[in-house]
């Protein structure tokens, strides 16, 4: 047996833990001496400590521990629960690493404007093009990206099938149910539908052709896309120019590293000259 220290010690815990856990019934010694009163712990009493460690570490409050050491929780059933917490960790850790990245796109925009630095929206004619796509409502952006896994599976990779594209016609920028058009830029005159999940199909059409596109690449994750259209509204309020349809997002490069930081895109909006000379921007 060992004394409150030596287990504490093993167990790489406070002597002060060790006895809140004995005054709440949750972990008691295995023998506490009558004349001096102090308590001994043993060896075997590890696993239930390292138990109650887990089930702690896992979020449950105390009470609940209890419930479950008294139900004989079993240590696959401890596993399934660290399992479901690393999964929610891991999506919070990713959620912060994106508004992170956010944060840091901004400033970095803000720097630009402060610095003056060039624009480098660079102006085409676009002709018609033909391609394969679905458009749906998605419920949140990860359901987006699985769509567009899911499309990228779904094409062989043979040649014909081109740059993949996405198109957002929702009327404001949200951020849950977001009416997407999603697809790959084709060469061909036809296509048969090609199935995807859910009764969804990649479907052929022709995007119009436009006689004046502003558009700009955008290096980054997709955090960092709107430095771009910021680029594209003050060289068209510089400009000019007014909108004048929906925007096109073409990955020219699709992401390989984990957060997204390598993808290469070219955001292409529809642009017409202005009837009114466009007001001079503030110089001060």
């Amino acid at each position: 047996m060992f004394t409150v220290g030596e287990f504490s010690r093993l167990a790489q815990v406070s002597k002060r833990l060790l006895r809140y856990y004995d005054e709440i019934g949750l972990l008691k010694p295995v023998h506490i001496d009558k004349s001096t009163g102090y308590r001994s712990y043993s060896a075997e009493q590890m696993p239930l400590l390292n138990r109650i460690l887990a089930l702690k570490d896992l979020g449950l409050s105390l009470d609940q521990i209890r419930r479950m050491l008294h139900d004989n929780i079993s240590t696959e059933e401890i596993q399934g629960m660290l399992l479901l917490k690393k999964a929610e960790i891991e999506q919070q850790l990713q959620a912060e690493m994106k508004r992170i990245r956010n944060i840091e796109s901004r400033l970095q925009s803000i720097r630009n404007a402060e610095a003056n630095r060039p624009l480098n929206v660079v102006i085409k004619q676009m002709p018609a093009q033909p391609v394969l796509s679905v458009r749906t409502m998605v419920e949140t952006f990860e359901d987006g990206l699985t769509l567009f896994g899911q499309i990228r599976s779904a094409l062989p990779g043979k040649s014909g099938y081109g740059l993949s594209f996405c198109m957002c016609h929702s009327e404001e920028i949200v951020e849950r149910d977001m009416d997407l058009e999603m697809g790959c830029l084709i060469e061909a005159k036809s296509h048969t539908p090609v199935p995807l999940h859910d009764a969804l199909q990649l479907r052929f059409r022709e995007l119009p052709a436009v006689e004046t596109m502003a558009t700009i690449v955008v290096t980054g994750a997709l955090e960092t896309i709107h430095t771009g259209y910021t680029e594209i509204g003050t060289w068209a309020e510089t400009n000019g120019y007014r909108f004048a349809g929906t925007p096109r997002e073409i990955s020219l490069q699709v992401p390989q590293r984990a957060d997204g930081s390598d993808l290469i895109t070219e955001i292409q909006l529809p642009v017409l000259q202005a009837t009114s000379p466009p007001s001079p921007l503030s110089t001060a």
